[in-house]
């Protein structure tokens, strides 16, 4: 099962659902809340139908897990306001990177 991520380390998005802007600091192919492989996860049809995201919330310091078919690109330059931001991103002029070393 191939899946490709409509979204990159770095993207703004915002939630369908519950509205909230965020930014992108995961990709996750195969639900993997916890960060451990989990063998009952491709048992579930949410957690193989898209890739999911980690993403920092604007507004605070809200760590959020989303799958991909809820979230919507969002073309604007407004800064994400999140106490977590630089652990895992780098702020430029046209958006964000990542702050981990390529290797």
């Amino acid at each position: 099962m191939i899946k490709i991520a409509k979204f990159n380390l770095g993207d703004r998005v915002r939630h369908l659902q519950h509205g909230y802007l965020a930014v992108i600091i995961d990709i996750d192919p195969l639900f993997q809340a916890s960060g451990r492989y989990n063998p009952q996860a491709i048992k579930r049809s949410f957690a193989t139908r898209s890739p999911w995201y980690r993403v920092l919330v604007d507004g605070g310091a809200q760590i959020a897990y989303a799958e991909e078919c809820k979230l919507i690109a969002e073309y604007t330059a407004e800064k994400i306001d999140n106490a977590h931001l630089e652990e895992y991103l780098i702020e430029q002029p046209n958006g964000y990177r990542s702050s981990i070393p390529k290797h």
